[in-house]
C-alpha cells in the first residue's frame, strides 16, 4: 500500500498541475477575449511625477490598422480620485473598437487646476507621439471626463493655450464627452464654496478657469454634455451653438452625478440604456 501511495503522489501532483494550467489559461483568455480587453497596459509614464501615468485598453488590432483613441480624467474634486475608477467604460468601448486610456493627473494641493490641465494635454501628447507604436488614429483623440476631470478635459479642449504648449493645436481633438464636469466655476463656486480651497477667492481666476469663458472661441471640437441641467450647461450651448460649433445633451433624469460615470457603458438601467447609446452614436458619427 505505501508502494502504491508513492506511485500516486506523482501522478496526483501531476493532475493538480494541469487542472491550474487549464484554469489559468481558462482565466486569461476569458478577460483577454471575452471582455473585449486584447491589451491592458498599466501605469504608463506620460511625464516625470509619479502621479502622470495611464492605463491603456486597447482591443485587438490588425496590422496596419488604425483605431480611435478615446482619453479619460477622472473626477474626485480635484483633489481625489485615481485612473481606475472607470467602471465598465474600458470594456465597453474596447468592443466598440474604441482604444480607452485612463489617466492620472496632479491633484491638490500639491497642484493647481493649470497644472492639472497640462496633465491633460501632456497626456494627450503622449499618445499624439505613441500613435505609430499602438496604431492609434492621430486624427480620432477623443477626451472623456468625469466631474472635475469633465471640467479639465473642457478647458483644454477650449482654451487653445494649453495644448499650444505642447506643440499641438486644438484641431487634434476630435470630440469631448463631458460628463457632469462645471463649465462655470463662477457659478459653481458660488453655489459649492468649498472649491474656492482650489480656486482661490479671486473670480477673475474662476473665470480663467471657465471653458464657459471659451465658449464663443471658433472651430471648438464637437461637444457631447451630460448633465442633470442648469443654467450653466444652457448658457454654454447657446454661446457655442453661436459660433458654429456642435454640441449634444443627455439631460439625466433619476441618475445621481457619480451614476451618470459609474453606469456609462451599462445597460443597468433604463436611463443608463439611453446615455450609453447617446454617448455611443455621437462618437460615432464622428470617428
Amino acid at each position: 500500500m505505501k508502494i502504491g501511495n508513492k506511485q500516486l503522489q506523482p501522478k496526483l501532483l501531476l493532475s493538480i498541475v494541469i487542472f491550474l494550467i487549464v484554469v489559468i489559461g481558462i482565466t486569461f483568455y476569458f478577460f483577454q477575449h471575452v471582455s473585449g480587453q486584447e491589451v491592458k497596459e498599466s501605469n504608463l509614464k506620460y511625464g516625470n511625477n509619479r502621479m502622470q501615468t495611464l492605463d491603456l485598453f486597447t482591443p485587438k488590432v490588425r496590422n496596419g490598422e488604425k483605431i480611435p483613441v478615446i482619453i479619460y480624467a477622472h473626477g474626485g474634486g480635484w483633489g481625489g480620485g485615481d485612473k481606475s475608477n472607470v467602471s465598465a467604460k474600458p470594456d465597453f468601448f474596447t468592443k466598440k473598437g474604441y482604444s480607452f486610456i485612463s489617466i492620472n493627473y496632479r491633484l491638490f494641493p500639491k497642484a493647481t487646476y493649470e497644472e492639472m490641465a497640462n496633465d491633460i494635454t501632456n497626456a494627450i501628447k503622449w499618445v499624439y507621439d505613441k500613435a505609430n507604436h499602438y496604431q492609434f488614429d492621430r486624427t480620432k483623440i477623443n477626451l472623456m471626463g468625469h466631474s472635475a476631470g469633465g471640467h479639465l478635459i473642457m478647458l483644454v479642449a477650449s482654451n487653445p493655450t494649453y495644448l499650444n504648449k505642447v506643440g499641438l493645436s486644438p484641431e487634434i481633438i476630435n470630440s469631448v464627452v463631458n460628463i457632469e464636469g462645471p463649465l462655470d466655476l463662477t457659478d459653481f463656486i458660488n453655489r459649492f464654496g468649498r472649491y474656492k480651497k482650489v480656486f482661490g477667492n479671486d473670480q477673475e481666476v474662476w473665470k480663467k478657469a471657465s471653458p464657459i469663458s471659451y465658449a464663443a472661441n471658433k472651430n471648438l471640437p464637437p461637444m457631447f454634455l451630460i448633465d442633470h441641467g442648469n443654467h450653466s450647461i444652457e448658457r454654454f450651448m447657446d454661446t457655442t451653438t453661436k459660433a458654429d460649433n456642435t454640441v449634444a445633451n443627455f439631460k439625466a433624469r433619476s441618475l445621481s452625478h457619480s451614476e451618470l460615470t459609474q453606469l456609462l457603458g451599462t445597460t443597468k438601467t433604463e436611463e443608463a440604456t439611453n446615455m450609453t447609446n447617446a454617448v455611443f452614436e455621437f462618437l460615432k458619427r464622428l470617428n
